[in-house]
């Protein structure tokens, strides 16, 4: 046996051609997409759909979605989401509305304990799209915005306190890691033809008491900031507008949950004498204020108002006169 050659053990095997081969190769093949296909088209989306809602309430948000559809192989979208997330304290609760999400998983992710994700969803007249990676103890953020109307997110007035109106486009670039020391990323923003203010809801101000804001024009926002070794620094975060100029600079100490992060900022704020003038109210607010302790402390020579702000993101942050200090970014934080 083992003096015979190759062409003798197979010169009595039958003959197949490659297209016969092919032939009994696609067999298998097309059930499998048969049956993908099959799968796909019948899977019951609606009951998915009730699913989600019913394990949102199980964990206390609320949740609203008028149709669930397919998306590609591995992906769904969603129209007319409504999500909200319960008040935390004294905090309002979070109400976000999506006029369409579409949500897409990497197929490779399910083999690693982080999970990765694609997102394109329409909200507030904009829209926001990109990629998210989600671990047990890392995090990644990829994400664009486009023409988003900040009016239309009642949300933002959990984190703002104060009403706020404009367009948001930007760039966001994250990478926390499980050392939350290592993150790193990019923030590029711009709110085009801010306003603050709606004659209406109160803003606490140290030294000034409940304070109800006119409607201010605060001109263009831009923000620059970078994140280097868990430390976000904010090169810019300035508005000139005819009403309302803002600069404010300092960094930002991440933490993991998110609120737990420190912030370490120097602000400056200058009311025009042009929106004294047509508020009465603010005119009579800033010469009552301008008698006191704490509106003496942080007016600066310009006449601006200059403020140091600590603490934690989630906190009561108390800010601090610095009108005589110069306007320059704080130190970062040691860890």
């Amino acid at each position: 046996m083992a003096d015979l050659s190759w062409e003798r053990l197979t010169e009595k095997l039958p003959e197949v051609s490659w297209r016969n081969a092919l032939r009994w190769a696609g067999y298998p093949a097309f059930f499998v997409f048969c049956f993908v296909v099959f799968a796909y088209w019948t899977f019951p989306y609606e009951r998915l759909r009730d699913r989600l809602v019913e394990e949102a309430g199980e964990r206390g948000y609320g949740l609203e979605i008028i149709d669930l559809s397919p998306s590609r192989l591995s992906g769904v979208t969603l129209e007319g989401v409504r999500l909200v997330l319960p008040a935390d304290g004294d905090e309002p609760p979070v109400d976000v509305v999506f006029d369409e999400l579409t949500v897409r998983a990497s197929i490779l992710s399910a083999l690693s304990d982080t999970k990765s994700f694609s997102f394109d969803a329409n909200l507030a007249g904009g829209n926001a799209q990109g990629d998210v990676a989600i671990g047990e103890e890392n995090f990644e953020l990829d994400a664009e915005l486009s023409s988003i109307e900040l009016k239309q997110i009642p949300a933002l007035r959990r984190f703002t306190k104060i009403p706020v109106t404009g367009k948001l486009d930007g760039e966001i670039s994250l990478e926390m890691p499980s050392e939350v020391g290592e993150s790193m990323g990019n923030v590029t923003l711009t709110i085009e033809a801010m306003s603050v203010g709606d004659g209406k809801t109160k803003l606490n101000i140290p030294g000034w008491g409940g304070l109800t804001l006119d409607e201010a024009d605060a001109g263009n926002l831009n923000v620059q900031a970078t994140v280097e070794e868990g430390t976000a620094t904010i090169e810019s975060f300035k508005a000139d507008g005819k009403d309302l100029k803002l600069d404010v600079l300092g960094n930002v100490r991440l933490a993991r949950p998110m609120k737990r992060s420190q912030l370490n900022l120097m602000l400056k704020a200058k009311i025009e004498d042009g929106y004294k003038t047509r508020s009465p109210k603010m005119a009579a607010m800033i010469e009552l204020a301008s008698t006191g302790d704490a509106y003496k402390a942080a007016l600066a020579p310009d006449g601006s108002l200059q403020y140091k702000v600590n603490g934690s993101a989630a906190g009561r942050l108390r800010p601090q006169g610095a009108g005589k200090e110069a306007f320059r970014a704080p130190a970062a934080t040691a860890r």
